[in-house]
């Protein structure tokens, strides 16, 4: 028996067994699918290596009518750390007005001011942390990148000449243009939540931290979360939770967990062999995902990732490892920034400017050097869902987050058009116009709205940032109370994770998942 049951030992899992297991007399049990980390997750560069991988999740989308019929790949980490031990380590915040609506989408209590003490509280920022926008002693340490290529700040002088201005933080008092971004490394080396976090509470007598399981199901009765079902080596375990079980295992497996518990639309759940125990129609609804769009140009030199040898690699590596310094302690992404589609709009498309002619993060290798300009749609309009496709727990669920089909107006597909164009002029702007041999097949070719567009539906890819699956509100769809992340209608079930989010936000989702965690763990311990 314990007092708390966290399922999944990711972004928000780490903070809330941290949070929670910091009262002595709550004894805490945290479940994690996946092992540690492996060496990879620690080292900034490697972080596409361990796609496809078994810290890896390795999902795919159903095939997505609107991009021609693709199973889009979808990476989520299945280690400790989760999807922070995986991901890029980009920290951004998001828009004030994210936040606002949510409060005005019936989450009172989330607005921006609401948010911003948390986020401050968790952050020990290495050069901002006496601004007033930022923290200096939380456990999240968030700093710039050791390692710049110079082409990266070619890249942002290029985004200058083309009209967009220069910004310093993208977390400050605006987060319109241009610039590096801020990492959650510290001195070289990953520094996500399983460390910032998880690291220092694992000593605790009352926290136990069990790995390599699988959850099957809750255990509910008469409208109460008692406790979990597990596999450990294939052999079936419980746990039960005498305060409550809080689930923290992302857009996915948060509501595919429900689901098989009984927790969801109740006619769906029949169809497949799941007797219904709470009718909750919210549960896997209003799937939403960052949509990225990359081109590539070919550079005239040998520079960034498209130089590296095997002899490079290894005198890096051997760098990285003597001083946590060199190419191997940058994640290759941080040159980047906000842009606005159009006049009328908040910055409503993020661009990197990566030094690198490999493509679907690196999933396929270019034989040249180049540069790859990504897009992506921060506040998309598309909405899926995830649904289960049998009562079997080892199957994955089917994610459809249907691109492109779902936005009736057909504004997430326009968008990304004018982002591919707003890249072109960047890449025809001094200095990088000069490095540049020119834009590769098969997106050279497009020139009209309509030829575009079609390259998009054919070569757009995740930022992999699935949310709302479970999300906060009072409506007749929301899952989650906002006042307390509790489950509508069911006592002893609580949820802390991206899932939770009312609507999308306008950045990375990392560091909202952080804050979320933050407010749920402040939450349950409140009582």
């Amino acid at each position: 028996m314990f007092d708390t049951i966290i399922v999944g030992a990711g972004s928000a899992g780490c903070v809330l067994a941290n949070r929670l297991s910091a009262d002595p007399a709550r004894k805490v049990l945290l479940l994690e699918a996946g092992r540690e980390a492996p060496l990879a997750s620690d080292v900034p560069s490697d972080w596409p290596t361990m796609f496809n991988t078994a810290v890896d999740w390795g999902y795919y989308t159903e095939p997505q009518a609107g991009c021609r019929g693709r199973r889009v790949f979808w990476p989520r980490g299945k280690m400790i750390g989760g999807s922070g031990a995986l991901n890029a380590m980009i920290y951004i915040r998001g828009l004030p007005s994210d936040y606002d609506g949510w409060a005005a989408m019936g989450c009172p209590g989330w607005a921006w001011e609401d948010v911003l003490p948390v986020f401050k509280a968790s952050e020990s920022n290495a050069e901002l942390g006496n601004d007033p926008l930022h923290g200096a002693n939380g456990p999240l340490h968030i700093g710039n990148v050791g390692h710049v290529d110079p082409n990266e700040l070619a890249w942002i002088e290029a985004c200058k000449a083309a009209g967009y201005q220069h910004n310093r933080d993208f977390n400050g008092v605006e987060q319109e243009g241009v610039g590096l971004f801020q990492f959650t490394i510290k001195n070289g080396e990953r520094w996500g939540t399983g460390k910032a976090y998880l690291r220092p509470a694992r000593q605790r007598p009352n926290l136990t931290v069990k790995t390599g399981v699988l959850a099957t199901g809750l255990i509910v009765e008469k409208g109460r979360v008692k406790g979990i079902r597990y596999l450990v080596n294939g052999v079936p375990e419980t746990a039960f939770a005498d305060s409550e079980v809080v689930l923290s295992s992302g857009s996915i497996g948060s509501c595919q967990l429900m689901l098989l518990s009984g927790i969801g639309p109740a006619d769906e759940l029949r169809e497949i062999g799941v007797d219904p125990v709470h009718d909750l129609p919210g549960v896997g609804k209003d799937l939403q995902d960052h949509i990225n769009i990359p081109i590539t140009f070919y550079t005239k030199d040998k520079i960034g990732v498209g130089a590296w040898t095997d002899e490079t690699l290894q005198r890096d590596f051997a760098e990285w490892q003597t001083s946590r310094s060199g190419p191997r302690s940058s994640p290759w992404v941080a040159a980047g920034g906000f842009v606005r589609s159009r006049p009328d709009v908040e910055p409503d498309l993020q661009l990197y400017g990566a030094i690198s002619p490999h493509r679907d993060y690196v999933r396929f290798l270019s034989s040249k050097p180049g540069i790859t300009l990504h897009t992506t749609l921060q506040r998309p309009d598309s909405r899926g869902e995830i649904r289960l496709r049998s009562a079997n727990p080892i199957e994955y669920p089917a994610i459809d987050p249907r691109y492109f089909v779902s936005d009736e107006d057909g504004s997430d597909i326009a968008t990304l058009v004018e982002g591919i164009r707003i890249s072109r002029r960047i890449a025809a702007q001094s200095p990088l116009k000069e490095m540049l041999v020119g834009e590769i097949t098969p997106s050279a070719e497009c020139e009209s709205d309509a030829e575009i567009a079609e390259y998009i539906r054919g070569h757009c890819t995740t930022l992999y940032h699935p949310t709302s699956t479970c999300r906060m509100g009072t409506d007749k769809m929301a899952v989650i109370d906002p006042a307390s992340m509790k489950v509508h209608g069911l006592e002893g079930l609580c949820i802390a994770d991206a899932s939770v989010f009312p609507k999308m936000v306008s950045g990375n989702t990392n560091a909202p998942t952080i804050m979320i965690a933050e407010r749920a763990a402040s939450m349950i311990l409140g009582g």
